[in-house]
């Protein structure tokens, strides 16, 4: 009879502690926050026709168009820089390509807004 005991109390305690050990890992999994970033759309870049470029980013346009599709123009009046979104011919891969006002292609990072950014940390039980 002791052994019966025994045995029922051994095999309650291991259940307890593996149903423990689970909602601990439930408990951490549901307090870990994702990282989010969103890009903003309004970059300050409107649509505008290749006429109304000046001459020297129309000249860097046209030489795109040897190796790429276009697929829009866009301008920033603020930042006076057209922004040309195109499709490269060979691998269809596609690119945004930056020119100044002289026609210099140029860099521009978009903005981007960091709503929530936490790092995953351990908690000791």
């Amino acid at each position: 009879m002791k052994k019966v005991i025994l045995s029922i109390a051994l095999a309650a305690s291991g259940i307890f502690t593996s149903t423990s050990v689970q909602a601990a890992n439930t408990v951490n999994i549901t307090n870990e926050k994702p990282i989010i970033e969103v890009t903003l759309d309004d970059d300050g870049f409107v649509d505008v026709k290749f006429e109304e470029l000046n001459e020297k980013v129309q000249a860097a346009v046209r030489s795109l168009v040897q190796d790429y599709d276009l697929n829009a123009l866009k301008y920033n009046a603020e930042k006076q820089l057209a922004k040309v979104e195109t499709t490269k011919k060979e691998d269809q891969s596609q690119k945004k390509i930056y020119f100044d006002n002289e026609g210099v292609e140029t860099t521009w990072e978009e903005p981007v807004k960091d709503i929530e950014q936490e790092t995953k940390t351990e908690e000791v039980l």
